[in-house]
């Protein structure tokens, strides 16, 4: 694949079926070969809590929601995200007032999430609640096979 730059010279592109398109073309996607996806762990359910709906509630909801997934977890495989929420929401409104790369902004925001995973997987520990990072999602048969509820931050930077 090649590089090609935009005809203004500032932008460099990567040569590519994709580039230009937008992968919500239904005319595009038609045209596309695609391998059939296969689903690496078909029988585990991915659970978002929401940072604005679960997590800022703190007292209001979470110990319900624990013990909730606490008891399913003998019957169902569960991998729980977290989201940001209300306090991610404020530090990019902080960042975007002063005038802080969109870089830093990101990390900023994901920073909650990860503190929203670390809340959840601590009031999910005494039933094998775990946090795991973006790089031990390999690990999530081991995990399972341990018989773990892992929480992972669903936000990324």
């Amino acid at each position: 694949m090649g590089l090609v730059r935009d005809r203004d010279g500032k932008r460099l592109h990567v040569k590519s079926k994709l580039m230009g398109e937008s992968l919500i073309s239904r005319s595009f996607m038609e045209g596309f070969e695609v391998v059939p996806q296969q689903r690496l762990f078909p029988d585990v359910n991915v659970i978002k809590l929401g940072g604005q709906s679960i997590c800022d509630l703190g007292k209001k909801a979470l110990p319900a929601v624990v013990r909730e997934i606490a008891s399913l977890k003998d019957r169902h495989k569960m991998l729980l995200t977290t989201g940001g929420g209300t306090r991610s929401r404020h530090i990019y409104a902080i960042g975007l007032e002063l005038g802080m790369p969109t870089g830093v902004i990101s990390k900023f925001g994901s920073s909650v999430s990860e503190q929203n995973a670390l809340l959840v997987s601590t009031l999910l520990s005494p039933w094998g609640g775990i946090k795991i990072g973006h790089d031990e999602v390999i690990k999530l048969s081991t995990y399972f096979a341990q018989d773990c509820i892992q929480v992972l931050p669903a936000v990324r930077a």
